[in-house]
């Protein structure tokens, strides 16, 4: 009853705090410095995370350019997106965004002289003299020096010069800015149903191929992928699974027998994670419940082991051994929690707690249902003796499974690529980069960095900075660069250009006597006269006015708020990075030169240390207890060569078929060694012959079912499940055949 009512306060949990997250920042980690902090931000909000790209195949150049241009027209004014680009743009088409349309005039230093007017009017009488249409004409009058202009073309991506973008392969290829951000799988869903019913209006879309790619279709790709999955492998598995225990245990009874204590250390685990961390990853519901498929061998222990003895009897006979390997396992994935991930933090304590309770379960509950079973095994009391162990197989193993490491990954047996985190399959993230290089981008491995306790601070910085900035592209050491300056003045630096603006009259009078000498109408410029009016006494522009607008996301990339830093992000074209970084600490400036490259491999590098650092005390903590609780050295040592000598085998067999570890590989690795742990355990107890052929009986087809279901999870589409599928399935055959090995040369002595 204890039981049962464990089950229903924890389904009442999961009723009241159950909820599915498919966000796939929770799996990067937590504790990093400034410029990790940057990168993670980049990849979880910044703009370029909340870019739907759009390609469009099957058709002639011409046609598709046409196909493009309808779908932007569809998309520019669906309340989804805040900008939708192609590569077309002129100045004819461009419209002036908030708040440049408003600010324009302390956006830069303008000299209102009588000279400085007749100059500008002179370049305006010229420029409409060769055209340019009403849409030029407005501009003018309201802006006579063109400073809306040169701060859009400052701000304007590399290759906007009219011509709309097209991939290698010869797609259309549209970028979608979302205003929703990445993370939020729904409103993506929205904007991914906005753009399929985009192209479902294009007359004969049926005969076009529409591919859309980027963080947010991911997301909700990987969402549907992951039920889909989810769905497939469990039937898969579950068949297997009942195969191998119909074979093995001839008694369909034990199937549902199987399933209680997992499924109890489901429920249980699951609520567990729901109100430590109140949302479940997507991944951690599947991957964790994979994880948690060791509490298998539980049952099957006891099923083996009650052949002739009743279900008490043979919990009794081999909770001592059981309890070891289920709290060596809990330790093992609690080490997780330690990892510096959240989305690792929630699969430690979903395995950690669902091991747990399969133990218990499995111990107090399922022997009341086992009955004792007729057996023609033999139930001789001769003991073996165990107290000389032979630890020659295991040795040799080891030894040659290291060799064989060693020579198979060439040193270099850790995937370092944040790439190598991500669910999304390979051939996904290819077709995203190459639609995404049809925009012709610039390059943003190198970026230059400030930041500051305060925004006053930072933007003043930012402008004393641009002076130095100056002088290293005239000397070559880069071509040309953007910052927040561009956009977003200091406040002092807005008081000082509005107190450069004359008063109304002073003003008025300049202009007029400029305009004397000119074939424009008296009143051609009453617009600019008006906004000059305005702009002296307009309040500070703040980054909150760029909400909303087209501008938001170029703000994003440059400016950026972490705790109580505020950071700017300089973003720099074909820069010469280690001239440009001596030059930089030649002036001491506060620039930093910021590699985002090596800064993403030494973020996975930190990770993955982190998470080895966290396993190692793990396994000490294991050894430890195996010594409180056997008190037997030699058995402890062949144990532990035993599952050293599987693991290492794991690794070379893995790194042969995917090149490097990822942290990935190496949760798997601590279920791998969970198993080698259960194996190794129960293969080398000092019992009777019939209690040896029970456990080997038990053991057989523990090894069976994990090494069966996980090879159909090593087919799976999602890279992380296939990690996870080839790993254990590796694994858990080594780790069987090692401790069986030993056992058996132990046996003929």
């Amino acid at each position: 009853m204890l039981w049962v009512v464990l089950a229903l306060l924890a389904i009442a949990v999961l009723g009241l705090r159950l909820q599915l997250s498919f966000d796939l920042s929770v799996f990067f980690p937590q504790k990093t410095n400034l410029t990790h902090d940057i990168l993670l931000e980049q990849l979880k909000n910044g703009p370029g995370s909340r870019l739907v790209v759009i390609g469009l195949s099957g058709s002639d150049r011409n046609q598709l350019e046409a196909f493009s241009d309808r779908m932007k027209q569809d998309l520019i004014t669906h309340p989804a997106f805040v900008n939708v680009l192609n590569g077309d743009y002129t100045i004819e088409t461009a419209i002036v965004p908030e708040p440049v349309n408003s600010y324009y005039l302390l956006l830069g230093n303008i000299d209102y002289s009588k000279a400085s007017f007749q100059q500008a009017l002179q370049l305006r009488f010229r420029d409409l003299a060769f055209g340019g249409g009403t849409a030029l004409l407005g501009l003018i009058a309201k802006d006579p020096f063109l400073q809306t202009l040169e701060v859009l073309r400052r701000l304007v991506p590399v290759n906007m010069t009219g011509e709309m973008w097209f991939a290698k392969d010869g797609s259309a290829v549209l970028m979608a800015e979302t205003k929703a951000p990445a993370v939020d799988i729904a409103a993506q869903a929205q904007a991914i149903l906005a753009v399929q019913q985009a192209f479902s209006n294009i007359s004969g879309s049926s005969e076009l191929k529409l591919e859309m790619t980027g963080v947010g279709a991911f997301g909700v790709e990987l969402q549907s992928t992951i039920r889909a999955e989810a769905k497939k492998r469990t039937i898969l598995a579950t068949g297997a699974l009942l195969l191998v225990l119909l074979v093995v245990y001839r008694k369909p009874r034990f199937i549902l027998l199987a399933a209680l204590p997992i499924g109890m250390g489901f429920i249980v685990g699951l609520a567990v994670v729901a109100l430590v961390f109140g949302n479940v990853h997507g991944i951690t519901l599947a991957f964790g419940f994979t994880l948690m498929g060791i509490a298998i061998d539980y049952p099957l222990h006891l099923f083996s082991h009650s052949r002739n003895r009743t279900g008490r009897e043979a919990i009794h006979g081999i909770w001592p051994t059981l309890r070891i390997g289920a709290a060596s396992t809990a330790i093992a994935y609690l080490a997780l929690a330690l990892s510096g991930s959240k989305g690792l933090a929630q699969l430690g304590i979903f395995t950690a707690s669902g091991v747990i309770i399969a133990a218990l379960v499995t111990r107090t509950w399922l022997p009341l249902l086992v009955g004792k079973q007729q057996s023609a095994m033999t139930n001789s009391t001769s003991k073996l003796n165990q107290a000389s162990l032979n630890y020659l197989p295991a040795f040799l193993t080891l030894t040659v499974a290291l060799f064989a490491t060693h020579y198979l990954v060439k040193g270099e047996i850790w995937e370092d690529r944040l790439s190598s985190l991500s669910p999304v399959p390979e051939q996904r993230l290819l077709a995203d980069n190459l639609l995404r290089s049809a925009a012709g981008t610039p390059d943003m491995r190198y970026q230059l960095v400030l930041h500051a306790e305060s925004l006053e601070d930072l933007l003043r910085e930012s402008e004393e900075s641009n002076q130095l900035l100056n002088k290293a592209a005239d000397g070559g050491l880069l071509e040309s660069w953007q910052s927040i300056s561009l956009i977003l003045p200091s406040q002092f630096q807005q008081q000082a250009r509005q107190g450069a603006i004359p008063d109304d009259d002073l003003l008025r009078t300049r202009l007029n006597e400029a305009l004397a000498d000119t074939q424009f109408q008296p009143t051609a410029f009453e617009p600019f006269a008006r906004n000059a009016y305005t702009s002296k006494n307009l309040p500070p522009l703040l980054p909150g006015q760029f909400d909303g607008t087209p501008l938001a996301s170029w703000l994003d990339s440059h400016l950026i708020h972490l705790g109580n830093q505020w950071v700017s992000l300089i973003t720099i074209n074909q820069p010469k990075p280690e001239e440009l970084a001596a030059y930089l600490k030649m002036w001491e400036s506060k620039l930093e030169l910021v590699d985002l490259h090596q800064s993403s491999l030494d973020l996975v590098r930190d990770y993955r240390n982190g998470a080895i650092k966290t396993i190692l005390f793990a396994s000490f903590a294991i050894i430890a207890l195996l010594m409180f609780e056997q008190k037997r050295p030699g058995r402890i040592i062949w144990i532990a060569l035993t599952v050293t000598a599987a693991l290492s085998i794991t690794i070379a067999i893995v790194t042969s078929l995917h090149a490097g570890l990822t942290i990935i590989h190496l949760v798997a690795l601590l279920l791998v060694m969970g198993l080698g742990l259960d194996y190794a355990l129960f293969l080398s107890r000092t019992e009777s012959k019939s209690g040896q052929e029970a456990t080997r009986h038990a053991v057989l087809a523990c090894a069976a079912t994990t090494t069966l279901t996980f090879s159909i999870l090593a087919a799976s589409s999602i890279p992380v499940l296939k990690f996870l599928g080839l790993t254990v399935a590796v694994g858990s055959a080594a780790s069987y055949l090692l401790a069986f090995a030993g056992s058996w040369i132990l046996s003929r002595k």
